[in-house]
């Protein structure tokens, strides 16, 4: 627990942007640059931080990142166990005075591992205030590369990560206008399958790695091998199509 008494740092949660260093806001860039502490996300203890590259990219090497391991598991058990452990950690730098500064891909309050962080925080340490700094999504650096809009006039706009059983998807598709479908993981086959049975393949796009130099996009899903998937994968469904 903080001492009351003690000088805290400050804690903020920092959108990155979906991937391209020029992305990134004024004000996130004029506060990593005064934080003490850069908290990297990474997904192993020998994978590279995605996070980081951004952020080197943006600002260079010589900055003060700390990288903490958060790993992608069900294990719920795990998953607070990291969390607990990078809190404390956190908690640690806010008490010495610190600025401390987490960075997630895309917007920091969207599908970002530090909504855990922080509430794991709040729980050893209620004191702690932090202040979020939003981030351009990959949802819309997508709409901007397929050059069409999220949502216009009375049109709605949904963002579905993927779920287990495809069938649920079928609501969402008749009731929408626009669909975002993310964490798509190795299903990509699958999904390609399901739009094909509702007709919606000539509706969608692909994009993989927005922002990022290896960037992939295609409005046509038949052309493209069910391996070209994985982590940083949206799919883009407009039932007035993309063109």
């Amino acid at each position: 627990m903080c001492d009351d008494n003690r000088v805290i740092g400050h804690f903020y949660g920092v959108g990155l942007g979906p991937g391209d260093p020029d992305l990134l806001t004024v004000k996130a860039v004029q506060i990593l640059k005064e934080s003490d502490c850069i908290i990297v996300p990474k997904a192993r203890y020998k994978a590279e931080s995605v996070a980081r590259d951004i952020v080197t990219r943006a600002l260079g090497e010589d900055l003060p990142f700390e990288e903490m391991v958060f790993p992608m598991s069900r294990d719920k058990e795990e998953l607070e166990r990291h969390w607990n452990s990078a809190a404390k950690r956190v908690v640690a730098h806010l008490e010495e005075g610190k600025n401390v500064a987490f960075v997630s891909l895309g917007d920091i309050s969207l599908y970002s591992t530090y909504s855990y962080l922080k509430r794991a925080i709040s729980e050893i340490a209620p004191q702690v205030e932090s202040l979020l700094v939003p981030g351009i999504s990959s949802i819309q650096l997508a709409a901007a590369a397929f050059q069409v809009p999220l949502a216009l006039g009375d049109e709605n706009c949904v963002i579905q990560p993927l779920p287990a059983d495809l069938n649920d998807l079928d609501d969402v598709f008749q009731y929408n206008d626009n669909v975002v479908l993310m964490k798509i993981g190795s299903r990509l086959g699958d999904l390609k399958e399901y739009l094909q049975q509702k007709d919606l393949t000539d509706k969608a796009g692909f994009i993989r790695r927005a922002g990022f130099p290896d960037q992939f996009l295609s409005k046509d899903l038949s052309t493209i091998s069910d391996e070209e998937t994985g982590y940083l994968s949206i799919v883009f469904v407009k039932k007035g199509g993309l063109s």
